[in-house]
């Protein structure tokens, strides 16, 4: 009689167990939730106030941005069709092939906190390859669809950056 109980209790326990379970994949996920991963870069686009639209890092740009669940962050992005350099010395690209780099790279790394009401994040960045954003803090709008992340930069000027990003398998 008692390994009938025993027997019982362990199949309701299961079965309550696999209803949670089931019911997890419909509940929303935090917003942070939702961020924390690895995310490699599909678009990088700003809409101009004249209607225009400026791809700085090209049709097809290359980076990634990591969250991690203690609240820091890296983003990087860069050109994918930048020339390589003539020297294969690290340290010694000329001015035209430095300017290059620059202009087509962007890595800035940091703090990040969740603002759940607006759907967005404060940053704070530690260093970054544009040395005016080192000790600056911004603000990123956030949208998360699948496996799809949008950062929305609103800069004082009245333009828009959106950054599109796809979750790293």
């Amino acid at each position: 009689m008692k390994h009938r109980s025993v027997l019982g209790t362990c199949i309701a326990l299961a079965f309550g167990l696999s209803l949670h379970a089931n019911s997890a994949p419909g509940q929303q996920l935090s917003l942070k939730d939702g961020l924390v991963g690895t995310w490699t870069v599909v678009s990088w686009e700003q809409k101009k106030n004249d209607g225009t639209t400026l791809r700085q890092f090209g049709e097809n740009p290359a980076g990634m941005a990591i969250f991690d669940s203690g609240g820091r962050y890296i983003i990087t992005v860069m050109r994918s069709d930048r020339a390589k350099y003539t020297s294969n010395a690290l340290w010694q690209g000329t001015a035209e092939e430095n300017k290059e780099t620059a202009d087509g790279t962007q890595t800035y790394f940091g703090t990040y906190s969740v603002n759940e009401t607006d759907r967005s994040i404060s940053i704070h960045v530690g260093g970054s390859s544009f040395p005016n954003w080192n000790g600056t803090d911004q603000k990123r709008f956030v949208a998360i669809a699948d496996d799809r992340l949008t950062l929305t930069i609103r800069p004082p000027s009245g333009e828009t950056v959106n950054v599109i990003w796809k979750r790293a398998n």
